[in-house]
């Protein structure tokens, strides 16, 4: 991941990294709230050798002080210096509790060793290390003192100064614990988002989209809480920001292909929910704008809605044709005074997939191809049933419309790879349903995008763009 996938992961998971930060101040205050305050006595004890007063015997004696100085640091943090002090200030604590309250250091070539203890009561963290002051050159003693008849101890220890009573405590101050909070909120934070992002395989960006289907992206359409109502945004919003998405998809699709532009295109998407008929209603109204003559095919024909975006009765069309009940000129909508032509779904069939790749619809596709500059086919989801696979090879290929945070990566490969086992050819796609503002913004929609086109249109039949007649 480079440093902007970071940030974006930053900007996409930032409730994750409050509620952690939020949760770390709150434990950090609960806890120094809820622990008693610790306060902290200490000595020094200073070792030495009973050696003779010639040089060399000083100098062994210092160096023998100094070797002692390390194994006495371990031994009053034993259960036997522990146990003593226990027993003789009779405390409730066990040899090895004792222990871990006790802390000694002493510096490198230094016969000094500082001795701390830290007890909830600082008369008693006092006491605890004063007791240790007595007890452990006593310790010191028996340990070194030979065992032959008047033997005395090589080493022995002294306490330089007693302890007195802390006066304040020593435990972490309320602003430090916050910090300490704060940092273990943001980390842990970060790893949540981090993993969260891992673990997420939707499709997060054009580039994802164009890397994960091996197609080229021809459109970013944002998402807007009022489409479900005003679905029609190139008709009922020109100057809007969507619209212009939509305008660009369509001058996006004219030039895939140049030399061989597709002239019949089925638009799909690998699960429901994604924004494909929306698209096609969008993307049929922008290419008519463009002076082309547009057909736009309903073969949905599980859940068909284009015809009820479009106002247009459903109830006669391309099942009637295919059937060879009715003729093509018979079932034919136009729309928006004549914008485009709507071919209708008609009655629902028992067996949408044969009929979408029967010859019937071959030779309905041939024909139209001779009466239309684009045929715009609204198939099914790709993934759970066939229809739209069975249409594709039909057609001069396929664009996949996909939503943004919804459709992962398997979903696109299945429908990519689900495209190439028919020979279809997958087109392009679109990320449709992208924030156009808050952490998860695409950059495209900071922007402010206008057009010319007047806002004349006031109804599906009194559109406002130029009329064309059937050829």
């Amino acid at each position: 991941m480079t440093v902007r996938d970071y940030f974006r992961v930053m900007r996409e998971q930032w409730l994750v990294i409050v509620v952690a930060v939020v949760l770390g101040l709150a434990g950090a205050a609960a806890t120094w709230f809820l622990r008693p305050a610790e306060y902290t006595a200490s000595l020094t004890m200073y070792v030495s050798a009973q050696v003779g007063d010639t040089p060399n015997a000083a100098y062994q004696g210092a160096q023998l002080s100094a070797q002692r100085v390390t194994s006495y640091t371990e031994l009053l943090r034993s259960a036997r210096v522990s146990g003593e002090v226990a027993s003789r200030l009779s405390l409730v604590e066990t040899p090895d509790e004792l222990a871990k309250q006790i802390t000694t250091t002493s510096k490198l070539d230094s016969v000094l060793i500082d001795v701390a203890v830290t007890d909830p009561s600082p008369q008693r963290a006092a006491q605890i290390v004063n007791a240790i002051g007595e007890v452990f050159p006593q310790i010191v003693e028996e340990i070194e003192r030979p065992t032959g008849p008047g033997g005395v101890a090589p080493v022995i220890v002294r306490v330089v100064e007693p302890a007195s009573v802390p006066s304040a405590p020593t435990s972490t101050g309320l602003p430090v614990t916050l910090v300490l909070g704060l940092l273990a909120g943001v980390a842990v934070g970060v790893g949540a988002a981090l993993v969260r992002n891992a673990l997420d395989t939707s499709i997060k960006s054009p580039e994802q989209l164009r890397e994960v289907s091996g197609a080229p992206n021809l459109g970013i359409v944002a998402f807007d809480a009022g489409v479900p109502k005003r679905p029609l945004t190139v008709h009922e919003d020109p100057q809007s920001p969507r619209a212009e998405a939509f305008r660009q998809l369509r001058t996006n699709l004219q030039f895939v292909g140049i030399d061989e532009p597709p002239q019949a295109i089925v638009v799909t998407s690998a699960v429901a929910g994604e924004g494909k008929t929306t698209t096609l209603c969008n993307l049929a109204i922008a290419l008519s704008s463009a002076d082309r003559h547009v057909l736009l095919i309903e073969a949905d024909l599980r859940r068909p809605k284009a015809s009820d975006y479009l106002g247009l009765d459903r109830s006669v069309g391309l099942t009637n044709v295919l059937a060879g009940k009715a003729q093509l000129g018979q079932v034919l909508q136009p729309w928006g005074g004549g914008a485009f032509d709507v071919l209708a779904s008609g009655p629902l069939p028992p067996n949408p997939s044969e009929l979408l790749a029967s010859q019937q619809m071959r030779d309905l596709l041939d024909a139209l191809r001779r009466d239309y500059d684009s045929i715009l086919i609204d198939a099914p989801p790709l993934l759970p049933v066939t229809d739209a696979v069975a249409v594709a090879p039909l057609t001069d290929g396929a664009l996949v419309v996909c939503r943004f945070g919804a459709t992962t990566t398997v979903q696109v490969t299945a429908t990519r790879d689900a495209l190439n086992a028919v020979s279809a050819r997958l087109l392009g796609t679109v990320l449709t349903m992208v924030p156009s503002g808050g952490p998860r913004a695409y950059a495209q929609y900071n922007d402010y995008y206008t057009t010319d086109l007047p806002r004349e249109l006031a109804s599906p039949n009194g559109l406002s763009v130029t009329q064309r007649s059937r050829r």
